[in-house]
């Protein structure tokens, strides 16, 4: 809780994805397709939580998730640590309902190849591609990294696309790193560790010692670990209110 940092503000508000404003706070109706509506940051005010419960009913949303939104976030969950946080949102109706954590790791590693594949920054559009595969999130994220240059893709020896990586998608002013994907036809083969490490190395030479890795499962950690050195992790939460049925305020 508390308020936002001035760069960090300035990123959500501008277009085409723009987050809403409530005083201290940033909203995020649901996207195309979705019923779930985002506080994307709380500052704690209670009349602000008030209103984009508010907001998130008038949009149809039928569930309002703390943190978020995928591809364009704030923040990837709930700070566990946070316990006064934790306990205004449970005190209003949210329920957790998952957990990840969000890593901050060294950005000094060598970049390592792939046997199989070239791994390169990218100048193209990407969309075409990243979209099907992974996600309208991603690509989104995706075409920001690519403005920021800080976007990686990783080809056969046949020139066949394979995946991507990238950073500077989401909170560029904090060295970000992600997303990252890999065609399950090419897992198992180096690609994603060749994205990776190209993508913390072009970080570290952008004068990044560190950077954050978020939205990282449990059993994806060892990955990373495999490649850089861990500095510190924050154990995420994924908090709904559920607006409509049962559990509804």
């Amino acid at each position: 809780m508390g308020l936002i940092d001035a760069p960090t503000l300035a990123e959500k508000l501008r277009p085409p994805r723009a987050l809403t404003e409530l005083g201290g706070s940033l909203f995020a109706e649901p996207a195309e397709g979705s019923t779930t509506a985002w506080l994307a940051w709380w500052s704690g005010a209670r009349e602000e939580l008030a209103e984009a419960i508010a907001r998130a009913r008038s949009a149809g949303a039928t569930r309002l998730t703390a943190g978020g939104p995928p591809g364009n976030y704030v923040e990837s969950g709930v700070d566990a640590s946070d316990a006064d946080r934790v306990a205004a949102l449970l005190a209003a109706g949210f329920t957790t309902r998952g957990e990840h954590l969000d890593l901050r790791v060294d950005t000094a590693v060598a970049p390592r190849p792939a046997s199989e594949a070239t791994v390169a920054r990218s100048a193209d559009d990407l969309r075409a591609l990243i979209g099907p595969a992974f996600g309208s999130a991603w690509q989104w994220e995706a075409e920001r990294a690519l403005a920021h240059h800080g976007l990686f893709t990783a080809r056969s020896t046949g020139g066949d696309w394979l995946g991507f990586a990238a950073h500077s998608g989401n909170l560029c002013h904090r060295g970000t790193f992600g997303p990252i994907g890999v065609l399950p036809s090419a897992r198992g083969r180096g690609v994603g560790v060749a994205l990776a490490s190209a993508v913390f190395a072009d970080l570290h030479a952008r004068g990044f010692a560190e950077a954050t890795v978020p939205w990282v499962a449990a059993e994806t950690v060892a990955f990373y670990e495999s490649m850089v050195c861990l500095r510190g992790r924050t154990r995420r939460l994924s908090m709904t209110l559920a607006l409509s049925g049962r559990g509804s305020p």
